[in-house]
């Protein structure tokens, strides 16, 4: 009976040791949800900032309307680095993020990308018929939650293309799975940002949808959770350490 209080007394010693450590590391931590096309970017900056404060950075990447609903449900996320404004407002109009904590802070491209090794041209013009050159699958993300289909259906659409196109489209999760898909070669053409067709070797740019075919390309950042170790990294954001790292990826910034 004696081993056995001593097992529990034991036990509840190492049990609030980890508890203290975890409350210890915690404090010392920052989590970020950031959208997929944001990755290369924000791992540099990542690096950086830890480099710098001596504090953890631990970021979650996805589609951003994964993100903002992984967030309503209660995910840990101090942070939030939405590819378009809607859900960022969506949190906003959740009351999870206040209007006066968060800022438009980068814009991007929207461009047709092929593999390659099979590397077309298109006039990306209303009058121009895609099917001429286009007989495959052609990827994006998902066009009714996804930021980067939402644009690619708008710029389609205003092309005269979608009804083309529509069927042979291949709806993904988030930008860098179409990205992926089109490097591998499953996809004839993928419908991605600029910035992600500049970070695979393995895919050239077929051409660039004119500005006037979709709204502006707007990443917003917004705060979470409002505390010293969430607002440091906020501003660290924009910085122009940051803003160099963000440029050098091929986004222009905004703020």
């Amino acid at each position: 009976m004696l081993i056995k209080r001593h097992k529990k007394h034991t036990i509840g010693m190492i049990c609030g040791s980890l508890l203290i450590s975890s409350q210890i590391y915690a404090a010392d931590s920052v989590t970020i949800y950031a959208a997929a096309s944001l990755t290369n970017a924000v791992n540099e900056l990542d690096v950086l900032y830890e480099k710098n404060y001596k504090m953890q950075v631990k970021t979650s990447y996805a589609g951003s309307s994964t993100l903002a609903k992984q967030i309503e449900a209660g995910a840990p996320a101090d942070v939030f680095m939405s590819a378009d404004i809607q859900w960022m407002d969506y949190l906003q109009n959740k009351q999870i993020i206040n209007a006066k904590d968060r800022i438009n802070l980068l814009g991007n491209r929207l461009v047709l990308i092929t593999p390659k090794d099979h590397p077309l041209t298109l006039k990306m013009v209303k009058g121009f018929d895609p099917s001429k050159v286009l007989q495959g699958k052609v990827c994006t993300g998902d066009t009714n939650s996804v930021p980067v289909g939402k644009y690619a259906k708008q710029a389609l659409n205003s092309l005269g293309w979608w009804e083309t196109i529509k069927p042979r489209l291949v709806e993904t999760e988030d930008v860098r799975v179409a990205l992926n898909f089109v490097a591998r070669g499953e996809c004839q053409a993928g419908i991605v940002y600029a910035t992600d067709a500049a970070i695979s070797k393995d895919v050239v740019i077929a051409g660039i949808f004119p500005e006037d075919t979709r709204p502006p390309i707007i990443y917003p950042i917004g705060l979470v959770k409002k505390n010293a170790d969430s607002v440091k990294f906020y501003q660290f954001l924009q910085s122009q350490q940051a803003k160099t790292i963000f440029q050098k990826y091929g986004f222009s910034v905004l703020k």
